[in-house]
């Protein structure tokens, strides 16, 4: 039954299925059943963004699933309002639910466990049910996201690190080479999400490896990871610059920023020859279809934590905030990701810190305080 729901007390998780309502409409409906349980399938006319919540039963099992589709999401004529089944989910309702949502209610009657995936249309949204001892295949054979979790218990959230750079591309260099300093902290910091959320921890690379920017995003989608992180130590020729930064994508961004996204790029994807109309639609793809919100709130516990943790142990950090950019790095990721600019390997103070083991471990602790307040103020976000 690993990835699959089980009942609690009640749980609550968003599945960002792409953007906003926007008029979207609930086209259709569907239900249909296996031999291991059913599945359900909610068409929908474009990209939404939907809460999915349960309740559990003391046995473990799940009483009933709750959909709910954000205000202004309409219901298409010819939409059935109730569905019959021979098995869990029993029925399924769909109806207005508080504040105006388009609700549907999938009664499940005890069943051990139901899974949510969106499929990579993206219009569309599907909850399959399992029966005591007998959960079903996937119902969707293309490539998807699913949002994994089991109600009523915490969730062991996978975590892919990023070391930015590697092999041929040692990215800034100062006091230190960033390749290097970013394993490092990379490496310390899955430790310490290991031992203090219980995460799995996935790296893009262990070692002084040569991986392109695209490979590093499809990593964590093929892993279906729930957070990407980014390592990276930021560079600037006068040598003054110093503080902590952190970033989420955004295609709009100010000419200092441009100018480290062309930096950690690896060249100037910004106004490039033949392409640039490409990337820029790519860039706008994203913000539609990833978890903006998620990515936000992501980067901002991720830069207090390591200011805080920073400034309690060395002197003069600078808190350099949070900030959007267009970093190819984070373009096609599917869950909520961030990249932090540790601090400067050119900057007489911080380029010899960063050179440091304990600096080093400092970062990474820092880092995994943020994303463990992140995750902490997300169940409390979905609890009912």
């Amino acid at each position: 039954m690993e990835g699959w729901w089980r009942g609690g007390l009640a749980a609550l998780a968003w599945l960002t299925v792409a953007g906003t309502a926007g008029g979207a409409q609930l086209t259709a409906v569907r239900a249909e059943s296996g031999a291991g349980g059913a599945t359900v399938r909610l068409s929908l006319s474009g990209p939404v963004r939907a809460a999915v919540h349960d309740v559990g039963l003391a046995s473990g099992g799940v009483a009933r699933v709750y959909v709910d589709l954000p205000r202004g999401t309409g219901l298409a004529p010819g939409v059935p309002r109730s569905l019959t089944l021979d098995r869990p989910p029993t029925r399924v309702r769909v109806g207005r639910g508080e504040r105006g949502v388009v609700r549907v209610v999938l009664e499940l009657g005890g069943a051990a466990g139901y899974r949510v995936l969106r499929p990579a249309s993206g219009s569309e949204i599907v909850v399959s049910v399992a029966l005591p001892h007998d959960a079903p295949a996937d119902p969707v054979k293309r490539p998807e996201a699913s949002v994994l979790a089991r109600a009523g218990e915490p969730h062991s959230p996978k975590i892919v690190i990023d070391p930015g750079h590697g092999g041929h591309d040692p990215g800034a260099q100062g006091y230190a080479v960033e390749k290097e300093v970013t394993l490092a902290i990379a490496q310390r910091l899955a430790a310490l999400l290991r031992e203090r959320l219980g995460a799995e921890t996935v790296l893009t690379r262990t070692d002084d490896e040569t991986l392109s920017l695209a490979d590093r995003t499809a990593r964590a989608n093929a892993e279906g990871a729930d957070l990407f992180v980014s390592i990276h130590a930021n560079a600037n020729p006068s040598g003054r610059l110093h503080g902590i930064e952190t970033y989420y994508l955004d295609n709009a961004a100010d000419r200092a920023t441009s100018r480290l996204a062309a930096m950690e790029n690896g060249l100037d994807l910004l106004h490039p020859r033949g392409h640039g109309s490409d990337l820029r639609y790519i860039l706008s793809d994203l913000v539609q279809v990833g978890k903006m919100d998620e990515s936000i709130a992501l980067a901002r516990a991720v830069q207090r934590a390591v200011v805080a943790t920073a400034r309690s142990r060395y002197p003069y950090v600078t808190d350099l905030g949070v900030k959007r950019g267009p970093f190819y790095v984070l373009v096609g990721a599917y869950m909520p990701c961030v990249l932090i600019e540790t601090s400067f390997l050119t900057h007489p103070l911080e380029g010899r810190r960063l050179a440091r083991t304990e600096y080093q471990a400092m970062i990474a602790d820092g880092v995994a305080s943020g994303v463990g307040r992140f995750l902490a103020d997300s169940r409390r976000a979905r609890t009912l």
